[in-house]
């Protein structure tokens, strides 16, 4: 066998391994857009989770050191499971539709003095 038979046989063989397609430039481009649209999606996702868990996790904690801190000195370990109960129940009530967002910004407003606003 001769150099250029075995170029040739060579070149054959790395073909015969290696897949091709054509494409249209929009089949790829809608490849492409689909590729990143389902990462997008995932990214999102994963930071809508974070951030819903950072939430949480503020919404249970602070208020319970402010409450040991300046309000149950001396009591707060019988009655933090209790207040940690009720606020639970409180948001499974919201995540249920139970209780109305608007109502709770009025309660904020009227008896502790914060208004929350939504930023545009």
């Amino acid at each position: 066998m001769g150099r250029a038979e075995i170029r040739r046989a060579m070149k054959n063989e790395k073909k015969a391994k290696t897949a091709t397609y054509n494409l249209t430039k929009a089949q790829l481009d809608a490849m492409v857009r689909e590729g990143i649209g389902n990462e997008l999606e995932r990214v999102r996702q994963q930071a809508t989770d974070d951030a819903v868990n950072t939430a949480m996790i503020l919404l249970l904690t602070l208020p319970l050191e402010v409450l040991m801190d300046h309000y149950w000195k001396k009591s707060y370990t019988k009655r933090i499971p209790e207040f940690t109960s009720h606020v639970l129940e409180y948001y499974e009530k919201w995540q249920n539709g139970e209780l109305d967002m608007e109502k709770l910004k009025e309660d904020l407003w009227e008896y502790g003095g914060v208004r929350l606003e939504e930023g545009g």
